[in-house]
């Protein structure tokens, strides 16, 4: 089961996007920006529902990402590599890929993407059945985002609603 699946609303942007991409990652030319570059083509791919690809794309760049753990880039490449984990079913090993993540992005304060990461982890963990784990993902990001004033407050909003949907499922 996909709980809450993001669907890019324009296929056609999307694939120009993921074009533009691949230009920006072989145009990179030190490791951050390759880092950089390659989490962004990921989540592209991801969207686009090539999670193989993605997958495939951020395991070619393991080492480079274990080399700079002090880079914001590098907390949004663990988030993407730990998202097509769990879009490739391989859930049960995307779980300490996003708390390396969150781990990175409360170290660097890095709000907006400990936002990402919580909810990117609570869709897994609903995806998993644990519902309470994923209730608190959710309603962490949400703090969060309210703080920032994120636009994306409402997709958190939504979540937790159809988490208490869940709940009331026979």
């Amino acid at each position: 089961m996909e709980f809450q699946r993001y669907t890019a609303p324009d296929a056609a942007a999307l694939e120009a996007d993921i074009v533009a991409g691949r230009a920006r990652l072989a145009r990179a030319e030190n490791d951050v920006d390759i880092v950089d570059c390659t989490s962004d083509l990921a989540a592209l791919l991801t969207t686009a529902r090539r999670e193989g690809e993605a997958l495939a794309l951020l395991q070619g760049q393991l080492d480079r990402a274990e080399q700079h753990p002090g880079s914001e880039a590098a907390g949004w490449f663990w988030n993407a590599y730990a998202t097509a984990l769990q879009y490739n079913g391989r859930r049960d090993e995307a779980e300490p890929v996003f708390a390396k993540a969150l781990e990175l992005s409360r170290r660097g304060s890095w709000r907006r993407l400990q936002s990402f990461v919580l909810q990117h982890w609570g869709r897994c963990l609903v995806e998993q059945g644990e519902l309470n784990r994923a209730q608190t993902k959710f309603e962490d990001a949400l703090l969060i985002r309210r703080a920032l004033n994120d636009p994306r407050t409402a997709s958190t909003e939504n979540a937790l609603a159809g988490l208490a949907g869940l709940r009331q499922q026979p």
